[in-house]
């Protein structure tokens, strides 16, 4: 009876322990990373304003060129790890070296990233910032001299409190880093670390910038989801958004096995996809360059543009991202991802006699990312908080459909299937990448 009595209170020490323990580590790395994403916000935000000017001009085609191979230059020279679009890197350090990532990689990561976002690559701040976070949650596991197991799970607190903040979501800040690791699973024993880091770094975020939304835009007035009317139709919006990922995943792949294939030094391929990226701006005008926020930003509050561009804009920006993030070029695929799902909305929103095709834009721009990374809880969750509670339903059905149906493919190559099959999910090209 004693020995029992005594056995309890070591488990629930145990527990006070590991709890507290957890709860101080988290909210250390929350702070940290709250405090990297907003400089590199805030630095980006100034590289962005300074170029902007240039955009306006008719040489706006080339500045990607010149951007793409500043950063293979960087990236080749300084931290060959911090080429392409950041996420990959990060999941292979916490499968296959307990999350260790060398911290020369941050600043590498954030230099080379903002001289391809501001210079008009197609790419987003997200992955940058979540190896960014990998990278920080592995300092502080070093200078406290964590055991690998903490180590680990440290990164997985980096990753969301990265994502949380940048994307101003912290709720689904704490699901990314567990989800993106697996095609078909979460790492739900790290749930709670994931959420005290992303809550943490979001608050930090937010009050020094004064930013608590990505959009600021009201959700659609007056939507209620009506079963009748709106869950076949929007099964049939996923669909259509899980083929248009398939279509941006096999093209993302196919250039970049194209390129891998080149005898080019890293930063002559960067600049190459940077001048296809200017071409294809030229076509496609040029809001397919940079992250895609801004257009985004146009949909939501309903200019005006005709169909046939909308779809010229969808296949630019899929062939912008492809040739910026498939050439090797640092800067992330997320904001790419949800502006061309934005515009496959506005594309079908535009093509059927729907009432509220906001409803529509927001599933769709979640949807894509849901299904291109299969990450469909953390996109449903960013859209809760971003676009508000009463697109939940629509947005649920969406995303899930979309990823049922892109499930063969995936953009995030280093993750894994499941935590008890550990093997990469599948992809097209069985090649030697350029992020080998």
């Amino acid at each position: 009876m004693h020995k029992g009595k005594n056995k309890w209170h070591t488990i629930v020490i145990q527990y006070i322990f590991y709890t507290v323990k957890w709860s101080l580590l988290s909210i250390l790395v929350g702070i940290v990373v709250g405090l990297a994403a907003m400089f590199f916000y805030r630095l980006l935000s100034w590289s962005v304003a300074f170029v902007e000017p240039l955009m306006e001009t008719s040489i706006f085609f080339i500045l990607p060129v010149f951007g793409l191979l500043v950063s293979g230059v960087i990236t080749t020279k300084l931290a060959p790890e911090a080429a392409g679009h950041g996420t990959d890197a990060i999941i292979r350090a916490y499968n296959k070296q307990w999350g260790k990532v060398s911290i020369l990689t941050v600043p590498v990561k954030l230099l080379a990233s903002i001289f391809t976002i501001a210079f008009g690559g197609s790419a987003g701040p997200e992955g940058p910032a979540v190896q960014m976070g990998g990278g920080l949650a592995y300092f502080v596991s070093r200078v406290l001299k964590l055991k690998l197991t903490d180590m680990r799970k440290l990164a997985i607190c980096g990753m969301s409190a990265a994502f949380g903040s940048i994307f101003t979501a912290p709720i689904a800040g704490g699901v990314f880093g567990t989800e993106i690791l697996y095609r078909d699973d979460l790492e739900y024993n790290n749930l709670f670390m994931g959420f005290l880091s992303s809550i943490t770094a979001y608050y930090v975020y937010s009050i020094i910038l004064g930013q608590t939304r990505l959009f600021e835009f009201s959700p659609p007035e007056g939507y209620v989801f009506i079963p009748s009317r709106d869950i076949l139709f929007f099964i049939a919006v996923g669909a259509f958004v899980g083929f248009i990922s398939l279509l941006f995943i096999k093209s993302l792949y196919g250039y970049e096995h194209f390129s891998s294939r080149l005898d080019f030094p890293p930063y002559i391929k960067t600049a190459l996809g940077g001048l296809l990226t200017g071409i294809t701006a030229i076509i496609a005008t040029p809001y397919i360059m940079g992250s895609g926020i801004d257009l985004v930003e146009k949909l939501f509050l309903e200019e005006t543009f005709p169909t046939s561009l909308i779809f010229l804009m969808l296949l630019g920006k899929i062939f912008a991202t492809t040739f910026t993030a498939g050439s090797g070029a640092s800067g992330g695929v997320v904001a790419p991802s949800l502006t061309i799902g934005a515009l496959a909305g506005t594309f079908i929103s535009q093509l059927v006699a729907y009432p509220y095709p906001l409803a529509i834009i927001s599933a769709s721009s979640v949807a894509l990312l849901g299904s291109a990374a299969h990450i469909p809880v953390t996109t449903t969750l960013l859209a809760a908080e971003t676009f508000g509670m009463e697109l939940l339903k629509p947005v649920t059905i969406t995303c899930f459909v979309s990823s049922w149906i892109a499930k063969s493919d995936t953009i995030v190559r280093e993750s894994y299937v499941s935590r008890l099959e550990l093997t990469k999910a599948p992809y097209q090209f069985p090649k030697k990448s350029i992020d080998d």
